[in-house]
């Protein structure tokens, strides 16, 4: 991320630390990249992004939000059947 100037990450389809890895191993992943950004030239934090539509279904033993829930949250009864 320094070599090359890399502001952004965005961890989608299968990109993991490990198979199975846990909240920490994610949390430790995305703070490495981020003390590599900020020991850049100008120290700017990058931005993270994680494609995670239902939720983080890769990590181990982590809540899987299905969609449901986000039909639950629309208050629309007749839209849910």
């Amino acid at each position: 991320m320094k070599k090359y100037a890399i502001g952004s990450v965005l961890s989608g389809g299968g990109s993991v630390p490990k198979p199975q890895a846990t909240a920490r191993e994610w949390v430790d992943m995305v703070n490495e990249f981020q003390k590599w950004t900020l020991s850049s030239r100008l120290g700017i934090p990058m931005i993270y992004g994680i494609d995670a539509v239902r939720g983080r279904n890769n990590v181990y033993k982590a809540t899987v939000f299905p969609h449901n829930v986000g039909l639950g949250a629309t208050r629309l009864e007749a839209f849910l059947q």
